[in-house]
């Protein structure tokens, strides 16, 4: 299954990166690091991989993942396919300890409204996990899900971002859906810094199951116009006595 995934995931990408004029680039917008993903797509016919590194705690678990990479190839003016390779994650609790990859994704962005004044740029994200990690991170299931993507540029030098997520979280046992809101704040602090802060919640639809909300801030840095770090560190907000908090880099490159 791996095999198979990864050998159609690089003949779609190839595919679509014939080579393209990069004179007169639009500027590099990544999906990373905040959680809400960007309404911009990859120009066409080039490609953009995003990559990076989080260290976590839930509670009394602590996980770190490594890879977290997206390759995002541009199809159309204003489409692109998305191809999530497997990151190898690592978790431990006070009793276990448990590692391996987890699983891969495909999907696509597409362009709705470009936007303009207070009409916002509106993109939608349809995706899913596939079944190629490891045991215990492998899912029996589909786990696909829905993302409309919403940006307002408030002046030169802030936009703000929003995404309406839904997912259909499935399993041997039964599925449910679980609804999710991110709000996101972006400055400029120079032409090549970037600063960001967000919030984001989960609200799954299961009576077993509660709420989760987080907040986090994080910083951008272009290093060429097709080359990007970035830096983020967040907290949740999940109860008394819950010390949930992440913290991750990342690299981001376009050709």
């Amino acid at each position: 299954m791996n095999t198979r995934f990864y050998r159609a995931a690089s003949c779609l990408a190839l595919a679509a990166c014939a080579s393209v004029n990069r004179s007169n680039l639009e500027p590099l917008v990544t999906d990373r690091p905040d959680f809400t993903e960007s309404s911009e797509t990859v120009p066409a016919k080039m490609a953009q991989l995003e990559s990076g590194a989080t260290v976590s705690r839930v509670a009394d678990e602590r996980g770190t993942t490594v890879g977290e990479v997206l390759m995002r190839v541009g199809v159309a003016s204003r489409a692109e396919l998305r191809i999530g390779l497997n990151s190898y994650a690592l978790v431990r609790t006070p009793s276990a300890r448990t590692q391996g990859l987890e699983d891969a994704s495909l999907g696509a962005k597409v362009g709705l409204v470009t936007g303009g004044g207070l009409v916002p740029k509106v993109s939608l994200i349809v995706a899913s996990s596939v079944p190629t990690g490891a045991q215990p991170f492998r899912q029996s299931k589909l786990q696909p899900e829905t993302k409309l993507t919403m940006a307002w540029d408030l002046s030169d030098r802030v936009a703000f971002s929003s995404n309406l997520n839904y997912s259909w979280i499935r399993s041997d046992f039964g599925s449910f859906g679980e609804a999710a809101a991110t709000g996101s704040f972006g400055f400029s602090l120079t032409d090549n810094v970037g600063l960001y802060t967000e919030y984001f919640g989960f609200y799954p639809r299961d009576p077993l199951e509660t709420s989760s909300h987080y907040s986090n801030a994080g910083f951008t840095w272009v290093l060429n116009p097709n080359l990007q770090l970035d830096i983020r560190s967040g907290i949740g907000h999940n109860g008394l006595g819950r010390r949930d908090n992440f913290t991750g880099i990342g690299l981001s490159r376009r050709w």
